[in-house]
């Protein structure tokens, strides 16, 4: 069942888009129709990741051999 024809102002919103924003609409409605979100669109990804706080590669990369050098992974609690 639909209400898009009582919808006249979305029609012409939708009227207003480029195709890739046709394309996110589109997504989103097939998410809000099913209930559940199984597609995050790349534009809100991207703005969602420079949210992120900076990586510091060198810290990360000693706190991974650190811990891979403590063996625990074989059970070995030295």
């Amino acid at each position: 069942m639909t209400a898009a024809h009582e919808h006249d102002d979305v029609h012409e919103l939708v009227d207003r888009l480029t195709p890739d924003q046709v394309g996110e609409v589109r997504a989103h409605a097939l998410r809000l129709a099913a209930g559940r979100r199984s597609f995050v669109p790349w534009i809100e990804a991207q703005a969602g990741a420079v949210k992120l706080p900076a990586v510091d590669y060198e810290r990360f990369r000693a706190d991974v051999d650190t811990s891979i050098d403590q063996d625990r992974l074989l059970g070995d609690d030295r």
